[in-house]
């Protein structure tokens, strides 16, 4: 999701994370939510965020990383950040950093 659509995601609901998927190396979260009574799902990569750089000399040679939502397992709850005139639009805030493929 755009950073311009995220700003119009103002209300936030708690979410279920219904399944976690593995495909090759990327993990993908998918979490159902209700708003008004109407379900929706939204499935988002995991991103990871730099624990710790691996140098020889100085030099940058690889870095450790960790997903802040990867502990999660399904039935699970995760916050869900959605725009209230078009509830399926949708992020999970606490899904930060960069995308590992």
């Amino acid at each position: 999701m755009f950073k311009f659509q995220k700003k119009k995601c103002t209300d936030e609901v708690m979410g279920k994370i219904i399944k976690k998927k593995r495909n090759g190396n990327v993990w993908f979260l998918t979490a159902e939510y209700i708003v008004e009574g109407k379900a929706y799902k939204r499935s988002e990569q995991l991103r990871y965020q730099k624990v710790k750089t691996h140098k020889i000399a100085n030099i940058p040679i690889g870095m450790a990383s960790q997903a802040p939502l990867g502990n999660l397992k399904e039935g699970d709850s995760v916050r869900i950040k959605f725009n209230p005139q078009k509830p399926k639009k949708a992020y999970m805030p606490d899904n930060v950093g960069m995308l590992l493929t």
